[in-house]
Formats: structure tokens, sequence, C-alpha cells
């Protein structure tokens, strides 16, 4: 599973070979039905579609996914953008925890992840923020510090007192879940993602 975000272990460089964002405005003509930002990766990217199916449309999930790391001084900036493009948005989810592996898991990682919080919180006011755990992988070494990451995650979410979604738990609760490459999910992975983040989410939208 070496390199599978496309990056060389011993470099030590704040970019990735490829350096990407997605995004989506679902039905973007559409005013009355409420709306997520998803803030992610590319699981994010592709559990998003699906939590709009499973909602038969009623929720709408718009998506900025990207491969910047915390520390990318062009990720806020980006998030401002598109969300003066998205324009409204009742629930917004955060996940970045598959991207920025030259931050340190217990220092830089949780100042970098505090600072995005705070930035959330100051540029969507009263607009519930979720955090959102990251998902299981192959790869041993990795995943001791997706492990690290995610207990940072949950202590910054303790501290404001957010909402935690634990996309950690479904994917690792049943073998078969994860795709050939080790990161990315199967279908029925992306579904079970999907409902979860669904049931979290429908108290404060339906």
């Amino acid at each position: 599973m070496k390199g599978f975000t496309y990056e060389n272990e011993n470099r030590n460089e704040e970019l990735e070979t490829y350096e990407w964002d997605n995004t989506w405005i679902d039905h973007a003509d559409d005013t009355k039905t409420k709306r997520v930002l998803y803030i992610g990766d590319s699981i994010s990217c592709a559990t998003r579609t699906l939590a709009t199916a499973q909602c038969d449309e009623k929720i709408l999930f718009d998506g900025f996914g990207t491969s910047k790391g915390l520390d990318n001084p062009f990720f806020k900036e980006c998030i401002k953008i598109f969300g003066k493009q998205q324009g409204q948005r009742e629930v917004i989810l955060f996940n970045n925890g598959l991207h920025g592996w030259h931050l340190d898991d217990e220092t830089e990682y949780g100042y970098h992840y505090e600072e995005m919080i705070k930035f959330l919180l100051e540029e969507f006011k009263n607009t519930p923020l979720f955090v959102v755990l990251t998902t299981h992988i192959a790869d041993s070494e990795r995943e001791k510090r997706v492990l690290v990451r995610n207990k940072v995650a949950q202590k910054i979410a303790e501290k404001y007192n957010l909402p935690v979604i634990d996309l950690y738990e479904v994917s690792s609760q049943k073998e078969g879940l994860l795709s050939q490459d080790g990161v990315h999910l199967t279908t029925e992975g992306y579904e079970l993602l999907a409902e979860k983040i669904v049931s979290e989410i429908k108290t404060y939208l339906m």
C-alpha cells in the first residue's frame, strides 16, 4: 500500500504529487431543499452522492473534496469561495484525515485541525458543524496514524462541543469493505458510510 496518497514517504514535502480539488453543488438552481456542505477527501466525494440518494433528494449533499493538507495556505480561502457559490447550507461536515501526512500527528496536526475548526465556526456562524472521523485503511503503519488523528479530532470536537460522526467504526466493522487499494471503499462500504451520516444529521434537517 506504500504511496497510496501519491506521496514519497521520505521526501517530506507539503504537497502531494497530484494536488486536486473536487467540488460539486447538487441541483444548483434548487433554493428550497435543505443542503449539507461536506468538506473532506476522496472518501467524502464518493459518499456524498449516495447520501443524497438515500434521502431521496430531500437533503442535497454538496461537496468540497480536496487533497490539501490542513496547513495549506489556500485551503480556507477555497472553502470561503465554495461557500459563497453554494449559497445556503443547514449543516457542515468536516474531515481531512487522509491527507497532509507531512504533519506530525500529535503536535502540528492538532494545531492546524483546531485552526480549521475555529475558521469554520467563524465563517459559517450558526450552522451546525459535525466532526467526521477518518476511515479505516489497510496499511498498518498509516492505520496507527489514523487512530491518533481521530483521537485528536475527537478531543477538539469535545472542546468546542461539536457532534462527532464515527466513520472509522463503520468502515472497520467487517471484512470486505475496502477496495483493492486498501484505502477507498467498495460500494457496500460507501453505502454504509452514507447511511451513518444521514442517520446522524437527519434530526437537524428532517
